[in-house]
């Protein structure tokens, strides 16, 4: 797959990156405006009043816990460190323990704790803006749970890629807007996952192998998009609900993931299959829709997958009858019918059968009562909003 084989590119620059700094030496430095204080090099930042930790002045030979500081002095000046620096830590595999990122820490560069395969854990500070591309990519002796917090907005690809070593859970904050591809790729022991109510996409093998979740996964109502094999290979052991304004999914992306119970959808128009193998190897063949949905689902590629189709009408919210308009009303023939976002309309008699359903789109449909006996009928609106029930008397 391209985009995973781009994660070993990313690493391979990441190397070299370090290998040129080595040679370049104290000239390089001098260029960059890069200083020491303590244990740290430092730049400082374009606003004057802040500085990004750039590495540690042993490179990769330093060891123990990493302990970073929230504001250096420097000539004079005290400075807030709020960045650290792509490559700043890679390959440090002797550093061990807990690792906290400061709450003054906006940034997290490229590489930057790539392969410290001895950390232990890690508290992520509550200011952090952006973790980029394989930041914590081998950290594999990282156990329990982790927070991504609700600063973060940018999470980069391949991000916690392989952090076999978590084993608890994984909650992801509300700020973050895409999930990037293979963010967190294999990290197979994380025990749950929370996403968070911002995530509008799923990245291509996000949680690809997470084999280790167990319980429910529900994909909040902000999700659009569900990229190729987001899920695949992982091991919930309870109901999928998915929210109500997904609209794609992509090839394998809840593959093999045969642990499911139940599996709901609760968008209005069945979300389109990008590619093939979507639910291949789950076992839950009964798909739960929304009220009067049953239709649309059965007319398209779920009905391949989930031969029974449901619905449950029980949290739909009636609307006032004036959010609808039926005419005319009474009627011999062909009634229109007017609501905002229609998406689907059945029609019951006085003993409560239903006789027409079917999807719908737009703000109008219509539909002719001819056929039918004189008498009293309802007709059932679902709106995006929710339902309008309105009563439609036939006339000869």
């Amino acid at each position: 797959m391209k985009s995973i084989s781009s994660l070993f590119r990313i690493a391979a620059r990441a190397v070299l990156s370090v290998l040129f700094l080595g040679v370049m030496g104290t000239t390089h430095l001098h260029a960059q405006e890069i200083f020491a204080v303590g244990d740290f090099l430092y730049q400082l930042n374009g606003d004057g009043v802040s500085a990004t930790l750039v590495c540690h002045v042993d490179a990769s030979g330093v060891s123990g816990e990493l302990n970073l500081p929230t504001s250096i002095s420097y000539n004079g000046n005290n400075y807030t460190v709020t960045r650290i620096q792509k490559n700043a830590f890679i390959s440090c595999g002797k550093l061990s323990g807990h690792l906290t990122i400061p709450n003054t820490v906006t940034y997290i560069g490229e590489n930057a704790f790539l392969a410290c395969s001895g950390l232990t854990s890690v508290d992520l500070g509550s200011s952090v803006d952006t973790i980029g591309p394989a930041a914590f990519y081998g950290c594999k002796g990282m156990t329990g749970s982790l927070t991504i917090p609700n600063s973060v907005r940018f999470l980069g690809i391949a991000a916690f890629y392989g952090c076999t070593g978590f084993d608890g859970a994984l909650t992801i904050g509300n700020a973050l807007n895409r999930i990037e591809v293979a963010a967190f790729y294999k990290c197979n022991k994380f025990t749950s996952l929370t996403i968070g109510s911002g995530v509008t996409s799923i990245g291509t093998s996000a949680f690809w192998g997470c084999t280790g979740f167990t319980g429910d996964l529900t994909i909040p109502n902000s999700v659009k998009c569900i990229e190729p094999s987001a899920f695949k290979n992982c091991g919930f052991t309870g109901k999928l609900t998915l929210g109500n304004a997904l609209e794609s999914i992509g090839g394998m992306a809840f593959y093999h993931c045969s642990g499911f119970t139940e599996i709901a959808s609760l968008a209005t128009v069945p979300p389109v299959f990008s590619y093939e193998e979507v639910f291949e190897g789950c076992n839950c063949t009964t798909l739960t829709v929304s009220c009067h949905c049953i239709p649309a689902y059965q007319n398209s590629d779920w009905h391949g997958y989930f031969p029974t189709i449901v619905e449950d009408c029980n949290d739909v919210p009636e609307l006032d009858e004036e959010m609808a308009t039926v005419y005319p009303n009474p009627t011999c023939g062909t009634i229109r019918i007017e609501a905002e976002n229609i998406v689907a309309v059945s029609i019951y008699n006085l003993l409560g059968e239903k006789l027409f359903e079917a999807s719908a789109s737009g703000n109008s449909f219509e539909y002719d009562f001819s056929p039918h006996e004189a008498g009293l009928y309802f007709v059932g609106i679902q709106t995006e909003k929710g339902i309008v029930t309105k009563r439609v008397i036939v006339i000869d």
